[in-house]
């Protein structure tokens, strides 16, 4: 799940939501909003969510996909880009097939 809360500043806060019964040690969120970097958004697990929260400017096409316990890449992809439906400032958020993940992050 994706939800978005956009800012007054021109931003729009992204939070990115798994379910908790994901089995892992360990889930980051990997994106052109962090320059697809394995380390830098990990995803904090709740009871009911693992959760992250980028901030990006409104209006932005991102990119992302999830790396699970630094080894298996997950994403939600059926080619249906997601934003938010209220009106107001937005962002489109796009889940990548696995291999581009992969092609991107080691620079293939």
């Amino acid at each position: 799940m994706i939800l978005q809360l956009p800012q007054d500043n021109q931003q729009v806060v992204v939070l990115f939501r798994l379910p908790a019964q994901i089995w892992a040690d360990s889930i980051h969120l990997v994106g052109d909003f962090n320059n697809w970097s394995t380390t830098a958004t990990p995803m904090r697990r709740s009871e009911q969510y693992w959760e992250a929260v980028v901030t990006v400017p409104a209006g932005s096409i991102c990119y992302y996909a999830y790396l699970v316990d630094g080894k298996y890449w997950c994403s939600e992809y059926n080619g249906v880009p997601r934003s938010h439906e209220a009106t107001g400032a937005q962002a489109v958020v796009i889940p990548i097939e696995i291999a581009q993940a992969d092609e991107l992050v080691l620079g293939r």
